[in-house]
């Protein structure tokens, strides 16, 4: 018989997607506090897994030597993303919330700011089109 006549189960769970990292999992020292208060609220044996094998594969870095310039954990203030100036944090991917503008590294805005410094202009190429933004400051 043809799958499409057959009826569909509902009562059967969607089979989990593991996916495994290779190397450590970057974080910022606020991003390891959050995912330590994710795991102590965890309910069920399946989030409680996954988030022990990020926080075992967890490694905090700090800010850079020279912070003059856009890394890992800056808060950067930039002109040209919406009408007023944004800012927006870089964290590790596992800690990214882009609507609360924390930005993941693997992310096109992360990769457009990575390196450059105040007063320089980057092109941040997304799906919806090219946005010209101009750095007007770097905290950390």
């Amino acid at each position: 018989m043809s799958r499409a006549f057959m009826k569909e189960r509902e009562d059967v769970a969607e089979p989990a997607v593991i996916v495994e990292r290779t190397g450590p999992v970057h974080v910022t020292a606020a991003g390891l506090a959050a995912l330590r208060a994710q795991f102590a609220i965890a309910a069920g044996d399946a989030e409680r897994a996954r988030l022990a094998r990020v926080l075992e594969e967890a490694e905090v870095v700090g800010p850079p030597d020279d912070r003059s310039r856009v890394a890992f954990g800056a808060v950067v203030s930039v002109d040209g993303a919406a009408p007023k100036r944004r800012n927006f944090t870089l964290v590790g991917d596992v800690e990214a919330d882009p609507a609360a503008g924390r930005i993941g590294m693997g992310s096109p805005l992360a990769e457009a700011l990575l390196g450059h410094g105040v007063g320089d202009t980057v092109v941040w190429h997304r799906p919806a089109g090219d946005r010209t933004l101009t750095i007007r400051g770097i905290a950390y």
